[in-house]
């Protein structure tokens, strides 16, 4: 019975840490989400209006993207380097004295216009606020706070709890148990509480109406009570295209990061270059505005399902997906699971507004559920995104955004088992495999030491 009241003790302690370290940690990734969507507004929008000009100059277009790559480039030679690279995976740990360098290798990313999502600051910014309530508990509880502060971060871009907790499950599911620490199932009652207080951040509680933040959004999308035959299988092309753009992009994105090791600062540059280059373009054959080419693409989901024109379609998903692979490989710092999503929100639009008896709902829901799968290795995340997402549409999404999440994974898993020298089961050698093996920082003495 004393082992028993020792669990029921050390649990009620996480319990309440994790209360705290959840509100906290949404606050404060709160307060970077809004310097970010600022910074953009007055980089993209407020300073070239000023000028005169009714969307940003090639010039500025470039010159932006240039300055954001010379901030990623000074933050990487900061003390933590700018956080683990987007390729190695989700982190789930971080040390609070490497916060600085992340987050403004983040900064110079997100705001300045790269291919890049938010999620990979907010971990470790969350993850950081952990380490600090960590210190009243032994290195296994340890683990389940920075969890837990890591993930009440991340749901504020994400903007279900239940999305955030599938993921974290999912992860806990791929890491090693510590001796000293609670099991996945015990382990995600602290976390609950902390996406809990977290949560109450975002949507208020009583006359407090909580803190805006931007929503994710697919936009209007057309009724879909019930599932139409011909999108199983229409829905089984748009899974494999929006795989193999996703594929390509971390695939290029690994051969160029191994050649951007040899002068950082030049690939990050050119790199910059090339991505404002390529928004441009499209800019200038499709009429299409250079923020849907440029960012993470969280943003502009309702301005492409809003397009009904094929050929702009393909064209964004494709030139979407080199821009990606450039951030990607070049070094900048942010993560890989939205740029991911918009690629195969795009492949769902370009298919319904193409193939005959295609729903845009139903392929829009299965190419988010791809591109997700793909990236993260987890599927039941991946499909709870997208049927989020769609959910507008109706409940019938779901079969497709199935088809999509199998899809995905199943494509990961082949594709990781074929790479030499990866060990897919240890979240420490996750090179390439960006994200599936995401895991919480392992049980140590110290537990301010980050992950990787």
């Amino acid at each position: 019975m004393s082992a028993d009241r020792t669990q029921a003790r050390q649990l009620a302690l996480l319990v309440a840490l994790a209360a705290v370290v959840g509100a906290v940690a949404a606050v404060a990734a709160t307060a970077f989400t809004s310097l970010v969507h600022g910074a953009e507004n007055v980089l993209w929008t407020t300073l070239p209006a000023s000028l005169g000009a009714d969307e940003p100059p090639w010039w500025w277009v470039l010159g932006v993207l240039l300055v954001g790559a010379l901030l990623v480039a000074l933050a990487v030679r900061l003390p933590g380097r700018g956080g683990h690279h987007p390729l190695d995976g989700l982190s789930f740990g971080a040390a609070p004295r490497d916060l600085l360098s992340i987050l403004l290798a983040a900064f110079g990313s997100l705001a300045f216009g790269a291919v890049v999502g938010p999620e990979a600051p907010l971990l470790a910014l969350g993850a950081g606020i952990g380490v600090l309530a960590a210190g009243r508990v032994g290195p296994g509880p340890s683990r389940v706070l920075v969890l837990a502060g890591a993930g009440a971060a991340i749901g504020v871009v994400l903007g279900s709890p239940l999305v955030t907790a599938l993921l974290l499950l999912e992860a806990l599911l791929h890491a090693p148990r510590a001796d000293d620490g609670p099991g996945p199932a015990r382990a995600m009652v602290p976390v609950l509480v902390a996406l809990g207080t977290g949560d109450l951040v975002r949507v208020g509680v009583g006359d407090w109406p909580g803190v805006h933040t931007s929503t994710l959004t697919t936009g209007d999308l057309a009724a879909y009570p019930t599932v139409h035959v011909a999108d199983l299988g229409w829905g089984l092309v748009t899974a494999l295209a929006t795989t193999a753009l996703v594929v390509l992009a971390t695939r290029s994105a690994e051969s160029l990061r191994d050649v951007a090791r040899r002068a950082p600062t030049v690939a990050l540059a050119v790199a910059g270059l090339a991505i404002g280059g390529l928004a441009l373009a499209v800019r200038a054959t499709t009429g299409v505005d250079v923020d849907v080419v440029l960012f993470s693409g969280q943003q502009s989901l309702g301005t492409v399902t809003a397009t009904t024109a094929v050929g702009t379609l393909v064209v964004v998903a494709v030139v979407k997906t080199v821009a990606y692979a450039l951030s990607l490989g070049a070094g900048f710092r942010g993560g890989a699971i939205f740029p991911a999503v918009f690629v195969g929100c795009a492949v769902g639009a370009a298919a319904a507004a193409g193939l005959p008896g295609a729903a845009v709902g139903a392929q829009v829901a299965c190419g988010i559920a791809a591109g997700a799968a793909v990236v993260l290795g987890m599927p039941v995340t991946a499909l709870t995104l997208a049927v989020l997402l769609c959910t507008d549409a109706g409940p019938a999404v779901t079969v497709p955004a199935i088809l999509g999440a199998v899809v995905g994974t199943v494509a990961k898993t082949v594709l990781d088992a074929r790479r030499d020298g990866v060990d897919t089961t240890d979240a420490t050698n996750t090179r390439g495999t960006t994200g599936a093996t995401a895991s919480p920082p392992p049980a140590t003495s110290d537990p301010s030491a980050p992950t990787a």
